[in-house]
């Protein structure tokens, strides 16, 4: 049959370039059959290919043919940012190759957004793609909000925030992103955002300033809890229409990542152990209690090389609030005796915050970190299965595979972990 013959909703054009493939010019139903059964990874580079691929990729009935045979996967998203002075964020995603020797993990740039905030900023996954929202640029907070569409990664602009926020607690409930903390404003906590209607609406808890330290956020219950800078809990129950306070986090240790797989929470302290707890253990206890945190058990062979790592998460607004913090204590010389080596200010804070970063992938831990071997660093991904085990109810972590996903020169662009997001597509 000539193309002529061929009925109009099965015509594909061809490309104009003689570098036109035949999966371009199949009729739209056939090709996206043929991309349904290939990795959303391999698809990526596809994208760029050209026109035909772009909207072949982005295709919205891609995802459902893909959902009704089944070939659903989860992919995970990585920020990197280079240090100050001169700042500059990349995102990739996480590929597992496999090899003669195994399993080749690394890291597959894609797009990237110059505008977006270098650090301080907020991100949640909603069905197809990540919102990146808020943080500090140039020292100063905005209420800027960025998507990510990882079908075709490309980036939009989004309605921005009632507020400027920075270190933000965002959460996801029955569809909708609530966004708590990290602006001064009296009145202004909290926000929600419907991705249905592209509207925010303030969240309002009356005479109470907005906490501009919050450090961690896990969504539990169906309620967005926070923990800010002084390890203290509070939450937002949607449902309910209300705010609430939790216990406190342990101090000891500074634990920080929190995040929920299997239905139990667990976190990162700063000397590389991994901690868990019952999620009843965010609920407040009278008087105000402290969460009973165990460490996981059979990941020994990580702590030194976490204790060690020094892919951190602060921006400048933290260093300044930590030399106030300093001065006001006296705690310099103190600090200096702990560690003579010449150090510069930030490298003070490293000192006291875990140098890895923790989050939930398919029901996974994944982790990342750093490592300095020889003249080379090397940034680090491990994924962790968890099981309790009817002994004490104990909750020990296996690894199911641990490799250098980034070789780095440590001396020109030490890059750092900000954010690692899964979305399922």
């Amino acid at each position: 049959m000539s193309n002529s013959e061929e009925p109009p909703q099965k015509k594909r054009k061809m490309e104009a370039s003689p570098a036109s493939s035949l999966l371009t010019s199949l009729p739209d139903d056939v090709a996206l059959n043929c991309l349904a059964r290939v990795s959303r990874l391999d698809r990526a580079a596809l994208s760029v290919a050209g026109k035909s691929y772009r909207s072949l990729v982005a295709s919205p009935d891609l995802d459902k043919i893909r959902s009704q045979m089944g070939r659903t996967e989860t992919c995970v998203y990585v920020c990197l940012r280079t240090p100050p002075p001169d700042p500059n964020l990349g995102w990739y995603i996480l590929r597992r190759r496999e090899t003669l020797d195994g399993s080749s993990p690394d890291l597959i740039p894609i797009s990237s957004l110059p505008s977006q905030a270098p650090e301080a900023f907020s991100v949640v996954a909603v069905d197809w793609g990540i919102y990146v929202m808020g943080g500090m640029i140039k020292g100063k907070a905005t209420s800027d909000v960025w998507l990510l569409d990882c079908r075709s990664h490309t980036w939009r602009s989004v309605p921005s925030m009632g507020v400027a926020r920075a270190y933000a607690a965002a959460g996801v409930v029955d569809g909708k992103i609530y966004v708590l903390g990290g602006c001064d404003v009296v009145g202004k906590l909290g926000e929600v955002f419907d991705p249905k209607t592209q509207t925010w609406k303030t969240l309002r808890r009356a005479q109470k300033k907005g906490n501009n330290m919050i450090h961690d956020s896990v969504v539990r219950d169906q309620k967005v809890y926070a923990v800010d800078g002084n390890d203290r809990t509070f939450y937002y129950s949607p449902r309910e229409g209300k705010w609430g306070n939790g216990n406190r986090g342990q101090a000891s240790g500074n634990r920080r990542d929190w995040c929920m797989v299997d239905n139990l929470i667990f976190c990162l302290s700063r000397k590389g152990t991994i901690f868990w707890c019952e999620p009843d253990e965010l609920e407040l206890r009278e008087p105000e209690g402290m969460m009973d945190t165990k460490e996981v058990k059979g990941l020994g062979s990580l702590t030194l090389s976490l204790l060690h790592s020094r892919v951190v998460h602060f921006g400048e607004k933290l260093l300044h609030r930590w030399d106030q913090y300093k001065i006001k204590y006296g705690i310099r010389q103190e600090l200096e005796d702990l560690n003579p080596r010449p150090v510069c200010e930030s490298q003070e804070l490293e000192d006291l915050l875990p140098g890895a970063r923790l989050s939930n992938s398919g029901g996974n831990i994944l982790l990342f970190w750093d490592v300095i071997n020889g003249d080379r660093l090397e940034i680090w991904c491990a994924e962790i299965s968890v099981e309790r085990r009817a002994q004490g109810g104990e909750i020990w972590g296996n690894i199911e595979w641990s490799s250098a996903v980034m070789t780095l020169d440590p001396f020109i662009d030490h890059h750092k972990i900000l954010h690692s997001v899964s979305v399922t597509l």
